[in-house]
């Protein structure tokens, strides 16, 4: 069968899968529109939130949008206090973040701001 200016029609049955062609095709990726967990990040032993300054900005550069708190808490040599004024210091800045976040927190710790988040945190894992 021929068409305008002598080409050939395509045949019915292609005309009936037109309609499913976006079906067929690979979809164009969606910009990411979900908002990221918060991130907690907690320096170690002599350390202090500075160190982080980089991490950061990296976060903040390839997941813009997402809430980065680094917690400037027993700086230097307040990083020997005893463990449980630590870990309480760390509980009292850390469940309010935790609070507004009901999908959870994503949490960075060095060294030692694994055993003070640890004693925060465990109650509120549901898995690790």
């Amino acid at each position: 069968m021929l068409g305008l200016c002598g080409q050939r029609l395509p045949a019915a049955w292609v005309l009936l899968l037109l309609p499913f062609l976006p079906l067929l095709l690979p979809a164009a990726p969606a910009p990411h529109r979900a908002s990221y967990k918060p991130v907690i990040v907690v320096h170690g032993l002599f350390d202090s939130s500075y160190s982080f300054r980089h991490l950061l900005e990296y976060i903040n550069e390839t997941h813009p949008g997402t809430v980065v708190t680094v917690l400037d808490l027993f700086d230097g040599r307040e990083s020997l206090r005893p463990l449980w004024e630590q870990v309480q210091g760390f509980r009292e800045a850390v469940v309010p973040i935790m609070a507004k976040a009901p999908q959870g927190v994503h949490l960075i710790c060095y060294s030692q701001g694994r055993h003070r988040l640890l004693e925060v945190a465990v109650p509120h894992l549901h898995a690790i």
